[in-house]
């Protein structure tokens, strides 16, 4: 597995869009589609695509909020087809690598539906944790980076 994040561009973004999560999971996460169409109204949320070599395995949106300057992973999937094989875990380092080189930041939030067990043991089990706060339905997460 050599996984790695790459820009969304006009060369990917249909790939992108095709992905989607496992029917029971749809209720959680926005369409990647969605996705993109909101990073192009809040400019600082920039889309990524996760890829094993040529394959498009998943896809994930973050940035800097310019409101407070706090980081965050806006959404994270992995296409329902890839999903079981350590690609959520294996995205997620890589991401918050990513993060901690082009923001410099010592803290990465994220929210994530409290019914969506599967996500917040993949966010718990690296480090992620609960702050208590709520954001819209979701229970917001934060990982302080030493």
């Amino acid at each position: 597995m050599n996984v790695q994040i790459r820009e969304i561009t006009a060369d990917n973004f249909v790939e992108a869009m095709r992905l989607k999560v496992k029917p029971e999971q749809a209720e959680h996460v926005a369409t990647n589609a969605a996705s993109i169409a909101q990073s192009k109204f809040h400019a600082f949320l920039a889309c990524y695509g996760i890829y094993d070599g040529d394959v498009m395995v998943g896809f994930t949106a973050c940035g800097r909020n310019p409101e407070d300057g706090t980081v965050w992973i806006v959404r994270h999937m992995i296409g329902e087809q890839f999903q079981g094989l350590g690609y959520g875990k294996a995205a997620l380092r890589s991401i918050v690598e990513h993060l901690m080189r082009k923001h410099g930041c010592t803290s990465i939030f994220l929210d994530v539906a409290p019914a969506n067990a599967a996500a917040t043991a993949l966010y718990e089990g690296e480090g992620f944790r609960d702050t208590d706060k709520i954001q819209g339905h979701s229970k917001v997460y934060r990982l302080d980076i030493a």
